[in-house]
């Protein structure tokens, strides 16, 4: 607001100075943009003051009751929400900022009965009492769900009228026995950043499960897909044993070819940067997220090609009845055009009168995966795969 003030008043002053009124208006503008500065610079102390003040008085709070720490905002699901959000906007600047609120990478657990918390973090030096809660589970087949922009491991339980509270990895697990986790990642990073740190994750993984991972099928809402692709490609560049292992990639609404409404942030910063009116506001926009830029473009096939060792399954959501609908790929699922939902992946369903966040919770699409991810690996290698861990 302050840019955009000065911008006004500059160009005010700047036309009375060349129809002659530059001597008068001098004091004017002085007094103008003191006046102005002070105010803006009263209302980031006041901010400031009062963030302070409200932090001073929760540190008092916390040593009367008599609490040894504080619990994590992210600990419960409406701050993970919370958190995730602001992560996919500016994350990457709260990473070079050291800002506590950054998202680290972390496994999550997916756990039923805990209204509250029904995800619980995977720890590496912990993992077998983990997975132990769950005797009646193929410890050998583990399925990994990876979230999109802006969201946490939370995201796959949205409410669905037919879902009885449960998401994909509570049901996935109950009807094929595999073990689920779910991912929460700071999306704000790179995509390539961020599926390299994946893929060194899943090395430690499986060097601490309990027994040898014999299948592990990815599951990536929107960003999600790509960061797994990204994840793959750098595992199989490093040599890492994991990758021996996937054998299931199934996409909901990851944008391969990008998304459009990215690119159209991308232009519109462009534009108001262009005038001196609207610069600070095309800065403001241009602070946004190196995930959220990384969507414009997508995922090139060549420089990040799909895993040849695995099969790929998508699913494409249009806001239209039917995916044949002259206006379905142009309004996709609202983000994301059908089109760039099925890139390069042969075999992809389509989810019709959905919306994108449909994509995470969703009785149909729970039965194509049911039917994806509980096929009978035949071609499986174990000793393959044990043989590079």
């Amino acid at each position: 607001m302050e840019g955009t003030h000065r911008a006004v008043s500059d160009t005010v002053f700047a036309a009375l100075r060349k129809v002659g009124l530059g001597p008068a208006s001098k004091p004017v503008q002085l007094l103008h943009d003191g006046i102005s500065a002070g105010v803006y610079s009263a209302v980031r102390g006041i901010g400031h003051a009062a963030g302070r003040g409200v932090g001073l008085a929760a540190e008092f709070y916390r040593e009367a009751s008599g609490r040894a720490e504080w619990t994590p905002i992210t600990s419960r699901p409406a701050g993970a929400v919370l958190t995730g959000a602001i992560n996919g906007l500016v994350g990457d600047h709260m990473v070079a900022l050291d800002n506590d609120l950054a998202v680290p990478m972390a496994l999550f657990t997916s756990t039923i009965g805990d209204a509250e918390d029904p995800h619980a973090q995977l720890r590496l030096d912990d993992i077998a009492a983990a997975v132990a809660d769950h005797p009646e589970r193929d410890l050998s087949h583990v399925v990994l769900f990876v979230h999109g922009l802006g969201e946490t491991e939370h995201a796959w339980r949205l409410a669905d009228e037919d879902s009885a509270g449960e998401g994909y990895a509570e049901r996935i697990a109950s009807s094929v026995g595999a073990v689920p986790l779910l991912l929460r990642y700071n999306t704000g990073m790179r995509i390539a950043h961020n599926g390299a740190a994946l893929s060194v994750l899943l090395g430690e993984v499986f060097d601490a499960w309990p027994e040898p991972i014999r299948r592990l099928d990815l599951v990536g809402h929107s960003m999600g897909g790509l960061v797994l692709r990204h994840a793959c490609h750098a595992a199989v560049l490093a040599g890492e044993p994991w990758v021996h292992a996937v054998r299931r990639m199934v996409y909901l609404g990851s944008p391969h070819e990008g998304a459009p409404l990215a690119h159209r942030v991308d232009q519109l910063a462009t534009q108001l940067s262009r005038r001196a009116r609207s610069r600070t506001w095309g800065e403001f926009l241009d602070r946004r997220s190196a995930g959220i830029r990384d969507l414009v473009a997508g995922v090139s096939d060549t420089d990040v090609p799909l895993l040849a060792s695995s099969t790929h399954h998508g699913v494409a959501a249009c806001l239209t009845s039917s995916a044949h609908h002259p206006l379905a790929n142009i309004l996709g699922d609202l983000l994301v055009p059908v089109d760039s939902a099925r890139g390069a992946i042969a075999d992809v369903e389509t989810l019709p009168s959905s919306h994108h966040f449909h994509l995470l919770n969703d009785p149909r699409i729970h039965e194509h995966l049911l039917r994806w991810l509980s096929v009978p690996d035949a071609g499986s290698s174990p000793a393959a795969v044990d043989d590079r861990r």
